[in-house]
């Protein structure tokens, strides 16, 4: 933009001449500037009722001029756009490029923007000043206002007629068919996408299971995979420190286990050494100190709109420390219920796909089902079932290995060892899914290398185990 023609032009000036101009024009370029300009983005009242009657006019397919406003309106009913007079004046100054219209139509949200920060800075000091406050409520407080600022989240919250978002919604499936927008985050795992097509924008999926099942190898090897082909990232590690994760990504790059660092075996150190070069050119982006659902909510934010991560990932949702307004008298299940609240409003707020794992309960141990021990259900979901009704999609994860050994030829067992190095089934067995038909996906681990395959990998050989688990050959 042209800083220059701006220089003596106040911001109210610039709101007189982009009207003045959309009122000449009877309304017909509007459609060079409605996708940015918002009506709370003018500074006077007068404006905002004058854009509104823009849009609605356009809106019925009716001229949108000086001429119509005072004949429909009358003098009295012109008042609340500023008077006779006033509104025309506005036909005097216009601007004549459409380019330049929408320069200024960016120019008026900047200064939107602007009004909007030195109110919260006005806010901020007055809580410095005063004597009760605590000064990390302020810091949460601050960085909410002005991301919320930055996000302009009332565009998500205002209020539209059917025609409006009907034709809101048409632009974004020609978006979609042009290949400029997607839906559906590829997960990277092609048997997946086949039936689900992707983790769904603007929605939490849940993924649970209990404790050593695979669930943060799940999402090492999910994080990897997209963003190896291009889609950013975003990992809330309020378990496992970010250094673990970087292991675990570097040891599935090198194709050896991490424990070869410690073995002193020199080429494999060699190639994991290399594989975190390769690894730090991902767009990967990690915070293993937020912990605390004001925190996960604005590093969730950050992540969306300063890294522009399509996907972002919590692990795992029962850790995160409840928000602050809740009462001291509240229960484990209310603390889920509000936590599930809030990632459920980002993801639509954000419009990104959120996918937090959680555990499961005991009860998950003892359940059979045609018989499989330790098979996961909807109801196994430990603290509330809000998750699980908030969420667009839902798996459980099941490693029968991990119940059931299996054997050789000669019916031994192998030892954990041996079956950590073995391509084993990794079940995501459907609990819901609001936008296609239930149904489960079989991928492959092999914990040595805390990787997860799938079936159409290049190079990758299904395994073929029997019922009982004879030994096969690996690929």
């Amino acid at each position: 933009m042209n800083n220059d023609m701006f220089t003596h032009l106040r911001p109210i000036d610039t709101e007189k001449q982009l009207l003045g101009t959309l009122l000449v024009s009877s309304g017909t370029k509007l459609v060079l500037v409605e996708d940015v300009l918002k009506i709370k983005s003018f500074s006077s009242q007068y404006h905002q009722e004058l854009y509104n009657w823009i849009q609605s006019r356009s809106s019925e397919g009716k001229p949108a001029d000086i001429t119509s406003l005072l004949d429909s309106k009358g003098v009295q009913g012109c008042k609340k756009y500023g008077g006779v007079l006033y509104v025309s004046s506005l036909g005097d100054n216009t601007i004549v490029l459409d380019s330049t219209l929408r320069e200024y139509a960016n120019r008026i949200v900047e200064s939107n923007k602007l009004r909007n920060l030195k109110s919260v800075a006005e806010e901020i000091i007055g809580n410095l000043e005063s004597p009760n406050q605590n000064p990390s409520e302020i810091i949460r407080g601050a960085e909410s206002a002005i991301l919320n600022i930055s996000g302009e989240i009332d565009s998500i919250q205002s209020i539209l007629s059917i025609k409006e978002a009907a034709a809101e919604r048409k632009a974004s499936w020609k978006r979609i068919m042009a290949g400029e927008e997607v839906e559906y985050v590829p997960t990277g795992f092609d048997t997946f996408d086949e039936h689900y097509v992707g983790w769904p924008r603007g929605y939490m999926a849940i993924i649970g299971g209990r404790p050593e099942i695979g669930k943060t190898m799940f999402l090492v090897s999910a994080v990897l995979r997209a963003a190896q082909s291009g889609i950013a990232q975003g990992v809330l590690s309020i378990e496992m420190p970010r250094w673990k994760l970087v292991d675990r990504m570097a040891s599935i790059i090198a194709g050896v286990p991490i424990t070869a660092l410690h073995e002193k075996s020199e080429s494999d150190s060699q190639k994991i050494m290399e594989a975190a070069d390769t690894l730090m050119k991902e767009p990967i982006f990690i915070d293993d100190a937020s912990s605390t659902a004001d925190s996960v909510e604005s590093a969730i934010r950050r992540m969306a709109r300063q890294h522009e991560c399509k996907v972002i990932w919590v692990d795992y949702l029962q850790l995160i420390r409840p928000p602050s307004h809740l009462p001291a008298n509240r229960n484990r299940s209310w603390e889920v219920d509000e936590i599930s609240e809030t990632l459920r409003r980002l993801a639509k707020q954000e419009n990104v796909a959120i996918v937090a794992l959680m555990q499961m309960n005991r009860g998950t141990e003892e359940s059979y089902k045609n018989g499989r021990k330790g098979v996961p259900e909807s109801y196994h979901f430990r603290g509330s079932d809000k998750p699980l009704h908030d969420s667009a999609l839902a798996f459980g994860l099941y490693r029968q290995f991990q119940y059931k050994k299996p054997k050789t030829f000669d019916n031994k067992e192998y030892t954990n060892e041996q079956v950590s190095d073995l391509y084993q089934p990794f079940e995501l067995l459907s609990l819901k899914s609001r936008d296609h038909s239930k149904q489960d996906i079989t991928l492959w681990a092999r914990l040595k290398l805390q990787r997860i395959y799938d079936v159409q990998d290049n190079g990758f050989d299904k395994p073929d185990w029997s019922p009982d688990f004879p030994l096969q050959a690996s690929p």
